[in-house]
């Protein structure tokens, strides 16, 4: 296993790997502006990671997606269906890493962004409730702009799908659709009230080169002490956001 690096990123350096025509998007998704909330990451003039905004200048991304010795760190989260359509730019303020994590192993593969303005987007609330086996085979949607069965990347999709399994530190999404590259950092998530989304994991890695094994999503209750030590998080039944979602999850 290993984890989804910042493909777009390195695509824009090296052009398409090897064998990409044949790597399932969201693998297995559809195209759609739906969920205005999930957006994704610029690098510069580089496309990163999917992103998702979880309070009014407050956005979640895997740790990965952060930056490196040869990638500067994002400077603009940005909103809409894809990188030619873009609805609103945000400019980043700070950026925090979950303290333990271990680009080794991908433990804790989360971090914070802070925005310098408030979003106008809606939010996805943060689950509270632990996950339990009880919720193997719960419904879940998985949206994302990495790359596709085509090769193309930086446009958003959606998929739905159910939980497969949870271990101790991700939850794990099997068969299609997947993610694939360029979806890390992007929500796992499942309706809660008022059809409100509500996230219990983020992209972390994939167990298949070309997106064809298991997505692993580094899970939201692991992460919560860490979480909510940040002002204006959106919890679970908070309805915090200004813009609720207007579409439900059947439409």
């Amino acid at each position: 296993m290993r984890p989804l690096p910042l493909l777009a990123v390195l695509l824009a350096l090296s052009g398409p790997a090897a064998g990409a025509d044949e790597a399932p998007t969201i693998v297995g998704g559809e195209l759609s502006a739906r969920w205005p909330g999930i957006g994704a990451l610029m690098h510069g003039p580089l496309f990163g990671c999917t992103a998702f905004l979880v309070g009014p200048d407050l956005v979640i991304t895997a740790a990965h997606c952060i930056g490196s010795d040869t990638v500067a760190p994002p400077d603009v989260f940005f909103t809409g269906p894809d990188r030619d359509h873009v609805l609103n730019s945000y400019p980043i303020a700070t950026i925090t890493p979950h303290p333990a994590y271990d680009p080794a192993t991908a433990v804790f593969d989360l971090a914070v962004i802070r925005l310098a303005e408030p979003a106008v987007e809606a939010v996805i609330e943060v689950r509270m409730t632990p996950l339990t086996n009880a919720d193997i085979g719960l419904p879940v949607w998985m949206a994302g702009y990495g790359r596709d069965e085509n090769a193309q990347s930086e446009r958003k999709r959606i998929g739905a799908t159910t939980i497969a399994e949870l271990i101790p530190d991700n939850v794990v999404v099997d068969g299609l659709p997947q993610g694939c590259f360029g979806d890390s950092g992007s929500p796992l998530f499942t309706a809660g009230g008022g059809a409100q989304p509500v996230a219990l994991g983020v992209a972390s890695f994939i167990s298949h080169e070309n997106c064809r094994g298991s997505t692993y999503y580094q899970r939201i209750d692991r992460a919560l002490p860490f979480l909510l030590g940040f002002e204006g998080l959106c919890v679970e039944g908070s309805l915090c956001s200004d813009a609720l979602f207007a579409d439900d999850f059947g439409g």
